[in-house]
């Protein structure tokens, strides 16, 4: 039996996914465990955490070696106790003993650069780091709308939208139940709020689109892809995810609702929607294999893409851990196809590691002859 491990800072952030995972993991002869990167004990390399039992369909707490296949699915905060179990997870990933299934990215300036010097230059929105409020106003004046991200973070935290009419600035930001809307009196308060927002973390600043459907709702596509067991990139399934009317955000975190890509495309006529998918095909067909020629092995991908009234496509986000939601709405015949893949992987990974290790252990033998 081969051991399989969830590493996350919250179990049950994520226990239904774990679980569905784990329940099909007999017939691929693979125990599950999950467990915190501060449960691994420093000096035996033992684990505090929780294993699967089958028999009884539970989790269980247990005591057990490290996992020969792990699965980072840690979201990191500014808590302490994320920023010590980011430093464990390095050290983990720098020991050539542990199979991975995927490495994950680094933070959004960094796929940033290396997707605009690439082939998908087009598909990218022009972006630039905060470094201070008095660009940012500058910035602002010029475009008249703009976006700060959090270079670092996902599902849409922390996004806040700037514009500039009537020479007063105004915010908005999309919280999960509400859209806040805030205006300066002057242009010193606006960089008053900005000193205290740059404080808090690192930002990107991007031009505002406007991504938004007939109804003047924000909305995306989410792509889902994952390698398969011969360790070749395929889509899962993919899903439009719409936001509040007059809101930023069309993420699921914002009170988002999914539909499938198919009613939406088909509200489109025939050439219309062939140039769509024929763009989208090309876009995801390469965006993996870029990712990949840059960092180190990934196993699944999360891709939003922004699509304007004039039918640009944009590439919104790249994410190396993203969630199931809007694919398990949508199409939920991908069920098992989802659950399962990493079980598949994993199981790849571990055969092709015993393979080299044979062959690297033959070639020695054969020498010492």
């Amino acid at each position: 039996m081969y051991r399989f491990g969830f590493i996350t800072l919250n179990p049950e952030l994520e226990h239904n996914y774990f679980t569905k995972i784990a329940e099909r993991a007999q017939k691929y002869k693979i125990e599950c465990f999950r467990f915190a990167p501060t449960n691994i004990n420093p000096i035996t390399h033992h684990v505090s955490g929780e294993k699967y039992l089958a028999t009884e369909k539970k989790w269980h707490k247990a005591e057990f070696p490290m996992p020969e296949i792990l699965y980072d699915r840690c979201f990191y905060g500014e808590q302490p106790i994320a920023k010590t179990s980011l430093a464990i997870m390095k050290w983990l990933k720098k020991r050539e003993d542990l199979l991975f299934l995927g490495s994950g990215l680094p933070n959004k300036w960094s796929i940033y650069e290396t997707l605009s010097n690439s082939s998908l230059s087009p598909y990218i929105v022009r972006t630039t780091k905060a470094a201070d409020p008095k660009q940012i106003l500058a910035l602002l004046n010029e475009e008249r709308k703009i976006i700060l991200k959090p270079a670092f973070g996902s599902g849409g935290m922390g996004i806040v939208k700037m514009e500039i009419e009537n020479e007063k600035i105004s915010i908005c930001i999309d919280k999960s139940q509400e859209v806040i809307h805030s205006t300066f009196p002057n242009t010193h308060s606006a960089h008053i709020w900005l000193e205290r927002l740059l404080n808090q973390k690192d930002y990107l600043i991007q031009p505002f689109l406007q991504l938004v459907d007939r109804q003047e709702c924000p909305f995306d596509l989410r792509v889902l892809m994952q390698k398969d067991e011969d360790g070749y990139w395929v889509e899962r399934g993919r899903g439009i995810r719409t936001g509040k009317r007059k809101g930023i955000l069309s993420n699921l975190s914002a009170g988002a609702i999914t539909k499938p890509f198919r009613d939406w495309i088909d509200t489109f006529d025939r050439s219309t929607s062939e140039f769509l998918n024929n763009e989208l095909s090309e876009v995801l067909t390469q965006l993996p294999k870029i990712i990949e020629q840059e960092y180190p092995p990934l196993f699944e991908l999360g891709i939003d893409i922004g699509i304007s009234k004039d039918l640009g496509i944009w590439i919104l986000d790249v994410n190396s851990k993203p969630g199931r939601k809007v694919v398990l709405e949508t199409n939920p015949t991908a069920e098992d196809s989802l659950y399962e893949a990493p079980l598949v992987y994993g199981r790849k990974l571990v055969l092709n590691h015993e393979k080299v290790r044979q062959s690297n252990e033959k070639t020695l033998s054969n020498r010492n002859k």
